[in-house]
């Protein structure tokens, strides 16, 4: 799980790569090889100090991403933390329920984690359409805390490719 947690450590946005969505490709890759889609979840979850545990506030039905929009995600946090642009927008797909805007700061960055949950509203009671419920959360968050989500992320997307 990649998790970018703010600044004081109490709330922190949770993505996971859960696994291929797709089949593998041939073997050996190459330019045969079909777009990887991934299945992933997505949370805002606040840390409770009595219990010690990470309780969501907002968790998405799973969904899917493309391998190739991950990369975009981080490629644009490495730029942002190489100080390469004042920040970037992200969304996983074209009416994906998830987006992600980074602005930096001094020492990091201002998240932006956007979830639009319409879609799982429109399924569970009837009605709606996209963008119609949109949950947002702002916080700030350190430059160290960017790494590690960026790391975390990269490994998870490592690992389904080489699986």
């Amino acid at each position: 799980m990649a998790e970018l947690r703010n600044d004081r450590g109490a709330l922190r946005c949770a993505l996971t790569l859960a696994g291929r969505a797709s089949p593998a490709g041939p073997p050996g890759g190459g330019a045969a090889e079909p777009a990887l889609d991934l299945l992933a979840t997505a949370a805002v979850e606040y840390h409770d100090a009595r219990d010690g545990e990470w309780w969501p506030l907002v968790r998405l039905p799973p969904l899917r991403v493309a391998a190739a929009q991950v990369d975009e995600l981080l490629a644009a946090t490495a730029a942002l933390l190489r100080g390469e642009g004042e920040g970037f927008a992200w969304r996983a797909g074209g009416e994906a329920p998830l987006a992600v805007q980074l602005g930096a700061t001094p020492g990091g960055a201002v998240v932006e984690i956007g979830l639009d949950l319409s879609g799982f509203l429109a399924e569970a009671a009837g009605g709606g359409g996209p963008g119609g419920e949109l949950a947002l959360f702002r916080f700030r968050a350190a430059q160290a805390d960017l790494v590690r989500f960026s790391g975390a992320l990269a490994a998870e997307l490592e690992a389904i490719r080489a699986s």
